[in-house]
């Protein structure tokens, strides 16, 4: 561990920190924002805290679902937009399959549907 000083990528206030020595001070300033009061860092480490769990929600969501490893991966890419607002939603089809998400009440929502259609030619 090194005793380190780190900014604020958003308002430049600095921190005193202890880190690991193998931090670059890239991560050193990622850390001090990531411990920072500023509205725009607490915004920052809500919508990274909100990837992780997304991406996590989506591997375990889909771990036993067998044949719908492009509809995960899909979702998956899309969940870094969805969290950063950039998108409002996604849905993603693979056969009988949708997969969609959604900005919900506490985080993303993930809808997983299997839709089939019975119908008949004469």
């Amino acid at each position: 561990m090194k005793d380190v000083q780190g900014a604020c990528k958003f308002c430049g206030q600095f921190r005193a920190m202890q880190v690991p020595d193998s931090f670059t001070q890239a991560d050193i300033d990622e850390e001090a924002t990531k411990k920072c009061d500023c509205v725009d860092a607490q915004a920052d480490t809500r919508i990274k805290e909100n990837i992780a769990n997304t991406e996590g929600t989506i591997r375990e969501f889909f771990k036993d679902k067998e044949g719908l490893e492009e509809l995960k991966e899909l979702l998956l890419t899309a969940v870094k937009p969805l969290a950063e607002y950039k998108i409002s939603s996604i849905s993603v089809s693979k056969g009988p399959y949708t997969g969609t998400m959604k900005p919900g009440k506490d985080g993303i929502k993930i809808l997983l549907k299997y839709t089939t259609t019975d119908s008949v030619e004469s």
